[in-house]
């Protein structure tokens, strides 16, 4: 009777042994999941970052050697809009506050010093010192681009993991490569220390610092507050149950924002993870990324289009009409402009994400939005779209009506004019000629391919 028991004990205790042989390699291989596809949402978003920091560089190049007053302009202008979106990318990576505050102060600073002088009232004269002065800031650009493509390299060769900079994330890559991502990005710190002081309008241009964003209003929230926000944003979207905080910090970047991290209750998945960011004033869900794995395609870009539209019209954004499209890693991007009496203003966007194969929206993005979304006086066009379409080149066969939008001249700088698609052999192109004085505003080339459609 012993030896029986003995026997059962025996079989017993392997039974147990192999299920929690079989539950620890299960955890393993979610872990493993998880790190991935985290791995993937920080690859892109590191991308993004590296492309503006290059376009900067290339920019801060251009401006030293540009004379003509209407050109510096311009370039003036696209330098504080890639300054500033490579700081909503440094945000967006998950680097503790105290590692990048003197690269997030390098962005801040050549934005907004590139906005003085395109807001100057009179042409910009580059004296010997301002001409020195952006000479050092291109040097520093430079620097960061080579610094940034180093790291680029060592992803591409698998030496570097960017999941490791999440806190917490302690299993197999950050086991095979400990902590080499975060001594990456200290080394980029530590070579920011020399920052060029910026003396324009006064020092630092404290005016400037404090331009706030446009649709952003009210108190300032609590971290409570900001957990209610970002449940209550979340459940707007989920058939699958309920979601909890796991953790909570507060960004400052040009938007205070905390940082909300969220799992599902009960857990469905260890890789099933939520970040989002809720502006400390007002409570506004800035941005949204959900890391999971991407499976192959379903759905069609018209159904994920559609998904992305009753997303934002649930959360308020009413109105909005799809303008671009890129497809990334079994995920597309579409960018929404706002409307206003049916004209689009496109400096308003905001950026859906969806999964193609379930259609779960997985990503959200309305930094821009905030930044410069107000209601605006708009004035009645001088020319009607038939006197608007004449002043076309006649070499270009147009293939759209036209209709009334309003476009970006610069920061707080905007013009209404009449967009119009037209093609020239091959290439199709975006014409913008100005609804008040028939000027010809901008031309922008439409590159249509399997990953989307975008515009040089």
């Amino acid at each position: 009777m012993k030896d029986k028991r003995w026997f059962i004990f025996i079989i017993g205790f392997f039974v147990v042994l192999a299920g929690v042989g079989f539950w620890g390699y299960r955890q393993s291989t979610e872990r493993r999941q998880l790190e991935v596809t985290l791995n993937n949402n920080y690859y892109r978003t590191f991308y993004e970052l590296t492309e503006n920091v290059q376009y900067l560089t290339v920019l801060l190049s251009k401006i030293l050697v540009a004379e003509a007053p209407n050109q510096d302009r311009l370039i003036f202008m696209e330098i504080w809009q890639r300054a500033n979106a490579a700081q909503i990318n440094l945000t967006q990576l998950p680097l503790p506050d105290t590692m990048m505050i003197r690269t997030s102060k390098f962005f801040t600073q050549v934005g907004d010093y590139a906005y003085s002088f395109f807001k100057a009232d009179t042409p910009v004269v580059k004296t010997k010192e301002k001409w020195e002065t952006l000479n050092r800031l291109y040097k520093k650009a430079d620097s960061l681009n080579t610094e940034l493509a180093d790291i680029e390299k060592q992803l591409t060769q698998g030496k570097l993991y960017l999941s490791e900079l999440k806190e917490g994330v302690s299993g197999v890559i950050q086991r095979e490569k400990p902590k080499l991502a975060r001594a990456s990005f200290k080394d980029i710190e530590k070579h920011m220390e020399d920052i060029p002081v910026l003396i324009y309008d006064g020092p630092f241009s404290e005016h400037l610092e404090k331009r706030k964003p446009r649709a952003i209003s009210g108190a300032k929230i609590t971290a409570p507050r900001a957990q209610s926000i970002a449940l209550t944003f979340m459940e707007q979207q989920s058939s699958n149950g309920k979601y909890q905080v796991k953790k909570i910090n507060l960004d400052r970047g040009k938007i205070p924002a905390y940082r909300v991290e969220l799992v599902s209750r009960p857990l469905l998945s260890k890789k099933d993870r939520i970040t989002l960011a809720v502006s400390q004033q007002g409570g506004r869900v800035l941005w949204l990324t959900k890391a999971r794995k991407i499976n192959r395609p379903q759905i069609s870009l018209a159904k994920a289009r559609e998904i992305a539209r009753r997303y934002l019209e649930v959360r308020g954004y009413k109105d909005m009409v799809p303008v671009y499209f890129e497809v990334i890693g079994g995920m597309v991007i579409f960018n929404f402009a706002a409307t206003q009496d049916k004209v689009v203003l496109y400096p308003d966007q905001v950026k859906v994400t969806v999964a193609l194969d379930t259609g779960e929206v997985t990503g959200f993005e309305a930094n821009a939005f905030f930044m410069t979304h107000y209601k605006r006086k708009l004035l009645p066009p001088r020319l009607t779209v038939t006197q608007a379409r004449k002043k076309l080149s006649p070499r270009l066969q147009v293939r759209s009506k036209g209709r009334l939008v309003v476009i970006p001249t610069g920061p707080e700088r905007e013009k209404l004019t009449y967009e119009f698609q037209g093609q020239l052999d091959k290439d199709t192109f975006l014409i913008y000629i100005n609804a008040l004085n028939g000027q010809e505003e901008k031309i922008l080339r439409v590159v249509r391919n399997k990953e989307g459609i975008l515009t040089l």
